[in-house]
């Protein structure tokens, strides 16, 4: 869908909103005056904006729901490209090609002001060289806030509501505000609320962050004067206040707003509060510790709210990880592979070109201590005697080399778009493979369920005795889920470290939130299918994984050239 835009002034979003916590809860009215009104405000007055598609269209109404519909759990790539070739014209700011989600709108926005790269499988933001020095930046006043939360969002990208306090004393301002404010609403907020509002007023933002979860879903803590209602409208009361304080005394702001995602900047299930003083501070590894334990909270499936006690996001996982006196790991890197911009083969690959694709990426993974998959390698040497005639010095010996690559996991997707002549393609052709590669193979198949686990032997085997035992298997049926594959894999360091291979029809559509994608985990097409409408579904799975994965084109073993 192309889309035209005439008569509109460029403009600048500001996630700032004021949703009253009296009424009834309407955060859509805050949406349309956010995100999309700036966007109706015309160049000349005279006449209004005109926003239409390819055949003429008025879309003027139309944009609230195309942006809701890139904020639901899976990825809508056609809503996606009609929402980011929008902004990429009404935004002063905005790059309609970056390969964040719109959901990251914000971010996008202001890491395209600040003139950064998009990160990507060769653009990595961490701490060291992105968070602590924009930090400084903004405690010297060298920058605004903008680069500082542009290098929180692209180096960890949570799925939450953040705002930043200049310091713990800061932070203590507000609260002494706040209390103030509460004091006055005392008589007509509920018990509840002001309980825990007493709770928060004991909170300290001595370190990194302080994480509170408000909401167990998005039909939660929406009545009058709920905490979680009251706390958001007060955090954005006192951000407005303190701009206009600043702008009349021409001083610095101490605090604003770090809309991570649009979904929770209008209700919100978690806050995360930072202090920028203690990030400026923070050795490198600290911080990067911090918001992983975030990530992980916010990911975590056990969320316990009370609407009587504060809940804290990361309280679960602190416990756990002193339990274990174990530090969190770095994620292992992204592999920087080829550029994004792949061609797909015309025609399905062969089992030599599957081959070609599966060694280079073994060879690129390395050799492990133990596996399956042994490989052995025979030189010859004058450093070890001549077995038939070790008096002869003139003859060298012969010195045998074993090593182990990682293992080979299949998962074949066997939900109801895959034939049962698809099935058995994809088999013969996996038994072809692992005879090339003289490998034996650990094997699942799955659909929305996953079978059990099944080591095949291949080696020194015939293929009609492999195929035998592969007819042994139980095979799932229904609908497809790739994820929990994904969990799966990364619910063991063991299943981690093998080169895991989904054979697919790739008819499944990504989730839309930032999720853990396995970093050894590729996928080949499955066989007997029509090639165009592959690559189709295909080309559709690798848009909707940009967020997520954005070298997954690389992954694409024996389609991309």
């Amino acid at each position: 869908m192309t889309i035209t835009v005439t008569n509109q002034k460029p403009a600048v979003l500001d996630p700032l909103h004021l949703i009253s916590c009296t009424g009834a809860y309407d955060p859509l009215n805050a949406a349309q005056a956010t995100l999309v009104d700036p966007l109706l405000r015309p160049l000349n007055s005279a006449s209004p904006v005109r926003i239409t598609n390819t055949q003429g269209a008025d879309l003027s109404g139309d944009i609230l729901p195309l942006i809701l519909d890139c904020l639901g759990e899976t990825v809508q790539p056609a809503s996606e490209q009609a929402v980011k070739e929008l902004l990429g014209q009404t935004l002063v700011n905005f790059d309609q090609n970056t390969s964040l989600p719109v959901r990251e709108m914000f971010a996008a926005q202001a890491g395209h002001r600040n003139k950064l790269p998009a990160p990507g499988p060769t653009v990595l933001y961490t701490a060291q060289d992105d968070v602590i020095p924009t930090a400084k930046g903004l405690l010297g006043g060298a920058h605004d806030d903008s680069l500082f939360f542009a290098s929180l969002a692209y180096a960890y990208h949570p799925d939450t509501l953040g705002f930043w306090f200049q310091s713990s004393a800061a932070f203590n301002d507000f609260k002494a505000w706040l209390v103030q404010q509460t004091s006055v609403m005392s008589s007509s907020l509920p018990p509840d609320t002001r309980k825990l509002f007493g709770d928060f007023a004991k909170l300290s933002l001595n370190g990194l962050t302080e994480s509170l979860l408000l909401r167990k879903d998005d039909n939660d803590q929406n009545d009058e004067r709920s905490f979680a209602r009251v706390l958001v409208h007060m955090l954005m009361l006192y951000v407005e206040q303190e701009r206009q304080h600043a702008s009349q005394s021409g001083t610095s702001v101490a605090t604003g707003v770090l809309p991570f995602t649009v979904g929770e900047l209008f209700c919100p299930l978690s806050l995360v509060l930072v202090n920028v003083e203690a990030h400026a501070r923070a050795v490198h590894g600290k911080v990067t510790t911090e918001w992983r334990l975030i990530n992980q909270s916010l990911a975590s499936p056990v969320k316990v709210v009370s609407n009587r006690a504060l809940s804290r996001l990361t309280a679960l996982p602190r416990v756990a990880a002193r339990a274990a006196m174990q530090a969190v790991r770095n994620r292992p890197g992204i592999p920087s592979g080829r550029s994004a911009r792949v061609t797909f083969r015309k025609q399905p690959p062969s089992k030599v070109d599957l081959v070609k694709d599966l060694t280079k990426v073994l060879r690129r993974m390395g050799t492990v201590n133990r596996s399956q998959n042994i490989f052995r390698s025979s030189r010859t040497s004058f450093a070890k005697a001549n077995r038939r005639n070790p008096d002869d010095f003139n003859k060298p010996g012969r010195i045998t080399s074993t090593r182990y690559m990682p293992d080979l996991h299949v998962f074949v997707d066997t939900s109801g778009s895959i034939s049962e002549k698809n099935y058995q393609e994809a088999v013969m052709m996996l038994i072809q493979v692992a005879k090339k590669l003289n490998v034996n193979l650990y094997f699942n198949s799955f659909s929305h369920i996953l079978s059990q686990e099944v080591m095949l032997k291949v080696q020194n085997r015939s293929v009609s005795q492999i195929w035998k035992e592969f007819r042994r298997v139980p095979k799932v049926s229904g609908g497809t889920q790739f994820r929990q594959v994904w969990d799966y894999i990364n619910a063991s360091p063991v299943r981690r470290r093998r080169l895991s291979l989904m054979i697919t029809d790739f008819e499944w559509p990504p989730p839309s939130a930032r999720v853990d994608h396995p970093v050894n985990l590729y996928y080949a097409p499955c066989s007997a299918m029509d090639w165009n409408d592959m690559v189709q579904s295909a080309q559709r799975y690798a848009r909707g994984m940009r967020h997520i994965d954005p070298s997954i084109k690389q992954k694409l073993l024996g389609m991309v050239l």
